[in-house]
């Protein structure tokens, strides 16, 4: 059996490859840069919360910040959880209305998620739930704010 942490970065990993861009997207610019923390870890954001590796990193050609993706384990969605968020969320970019932060947590924790959001008025993008399928990774949109196009089942 694989350790949480093994899969996780696993998950990241997928997700990064499958959504950031998207294999079709047209609206990615060239210059974007996806960086994965996993194992290794290559991005760090300095916050008054402290030095933080959130899961992906989308970078534009100068190194600065994009989007930032957030995969998290069942675990993670809890008040304790929320301080990290609100830093995140603080040091994110904005897309057009709303900030380039994207939450990946395990299916049927989505709503508890979106409620530690609301209640504490975090600013995000969007949260999907993701399940693991016969081998195969699901995400599943379930609350997108910014680009009808990110609201896209994988």
């Amino acid at each position: 059996m694989l350790d949480a942490s093994t899969i996780r970065h696993r998950i990241t990993r997928i997700i990064a490859a499958t959504r950031f861009p998207f294999v079709d997207q047209e609206s990615w610019g060239k210059d974007h840069q996806t960086i994965v923390n996993d194992e290794v870890r290559r991005y760090a954001i300095n916050t008054p919360y402290g030095v933080l590796y959130p899961s992906i990193i989308i970078t534009n050609d100068d190194g600065s910040l994009r989007e930032i993706g957030v995969v998290e384990s069942a675990e993670d969605i809890s008040e304790e959880s929320i301080p990290r968020w609100k830093a995140l969320s603080d040091v994110a970019p904005y897309g057009r209305e709303f900030k380039k932060l994207f939450l990946y947590v395990p299916e049927g924790y989505e709503a508890k998620t979106l409620k530690y959001f609301e209640d504490e008025g975090i600013n995000f993008d969007g949260i999907r739930g993701y399940r693991v399928e016969n081998q195969v990774l699901k995400i599943l949109p379930f609350k997108t704010l910014n680009d009808e196009y990110d609201d896209v089942v994988t």
